[in-house]
């Protein structure tokens, strides 16, 4: 590659995945920070000295710096406290570009699942209220031959039904998961930081929800206000989803904690998410529901509940199963899969659901290979 394929964009995009400023990352390959704004607009392009400083500040193969960015990438809904940064949302904004990559590089080589979702036309400008949204609910289950019963791991309904599924480390308390709308298929990013089974199947629905209700809304148009009613409606999707109405409404017996640790263990799905739907659903008074609160917090509860260290937590497996079948088949080595994807190796490893150091070089000779210009 020459340096007429630079890709500024790129700079960027590595750049702010490994949080840097302009001024950090200038002071780290010895130029000034106008000399990094230019190489971002594209107004001038790395001397081939500059380039491997770059590609050593950064780590990142130096293929990255001349791939396209286009990957038509829509609306991005984070499922976030209020607090949350900008700059902590563009970081993993950053970080779902990384796993556009490594997803468009393996699609040359594997048929992934067709995206298989409800035709929702009945419910074109709907505006969404608790009755939509349940019917909507009902509508996905039967499309996908759910029934009336738990569903165990949302994870694996989403990949087996085209939804690209990647579990992130998010680098902050105040993200836990967000989606996005592509072409062709969503992208829905759950955060690793908090392992926790039922977190992770209300995250999961939260953002089918989002994909299902709200591909048409522009988020950053949104006042707070209207934000947060959509993350309500996304919320009672979830719940809606995860504890359809009536096979639920069957199960509650008691409205004692202790019976609402069975019906965790059933459904999986969270005790406050629990108490949350049996208000909805009218099966609890406010003053009870106020009460059973009460009473998660006097129990040290509300962070981290009974059976949170049973439930396994479900993990993506498609990109894992697709990276491995390349490697057992020889259709490419792991040098190869960093040097084509230009996705660095801690980042392709974590997007993939692969362990750490999964791909290490394990053939010598295509090492050698590649040694007068591993990055080239």
């Amino acid at each position: 590659m020459d340096e007429r394929g630079f890709n500024p964009k790129r700079l960027r995009e590595a750049r702010m995945v490994r949080e840097l400023s302009i001024a950090e990352l200038a002071d780290k390959i010895g130029v000034s920070k106008q000399a990094i704004s230019q190489f971002e607009l594209g107004e001038s392009v790395p001397k081939a000295e500059n380039m491997m400083a770059i590609i050593n500040a950064l780590r990142f193969p130096k293929s990255f710096f001349y791939g396209d960015s286009e990957q038509n990438v829509g609306n991005t809904f984070f499922r976030a406290n209020a607090t949350a940064t900008k700059k902590s949302r563009e970081m993993q904004l950053n970080k779902s570009y990384l796993a556009g990559y490594i997803f468009d590089y393996l699609s040359k080589y594997i048929d992934f699942p067709k995206l298989n979702l409800p035709d929702a036309k009945e419910f074109s400008n709907c505006d969404w209220d608790a009755i939509s949204i349940e019917k909507l609910a009902q509508l996905t289950r039967e499309h996908w031959g759910l029934g009336d019963k738990p569903i165990t791991n949302i994870v694996n309904l989403l990949e087996r039904n085209g939804i690209m599924v990647f579990s992130i480390h998010m680098d902050s308390e105040k993200i836990d998961a967000f989606c996005q709308h592509r072409k062709g298929r969503p992208f829905i990013f759950l955060g690793d930081d908090k392992q926790s089974a039922v977190r992770r199947q209300l995250d999961g629905a939260h953002e089918l929800g989002h994909r299902l209700m709200h591909e048409d809304v522009n988020n950053d148009l949104l006042s707070r206000e209207e934000f947060k009613k959509i993350e309500e409606q996304a919320n009672r999707f979830a719940s809606a989803f995860l504890l359809p109405a009536e096979a639920f409404a069957k199960t509650v017996t008691s409205t004692s904690l202790l019976h609402f640790v069975e019906l965790k263990k059933y459904w999986k799905v969270s005790i406050a998410a629990i108490i949350y739907r049996c208000k909805d659903l009218g099966l609890i008074t406010e003053s009870k529901y106020t009460s059973l609160f009460k009473q998660m917090s006097m129990k040290r509860m509300r962070v981290k509940e009974p059976l949170d260290d049973v439930i396994p937590v479900p993990e993506p497996v498609v990109l894992r199963k697709s990276i491995q079948m390349l490697l057992d088949k020889n259709v490419k080595n792991e040098l190869q899969i960093i040097h084509e994807s230009g996705v660095p190796q801690e980042y392709a490893e974590m997007l993939c659901n692969l362990d750490v150091g999964a791909l290490n070089v394990k053939d010598p000779e295509a090492t050698v290979k590649l040694a007068v210009n591993p990055f080239n």
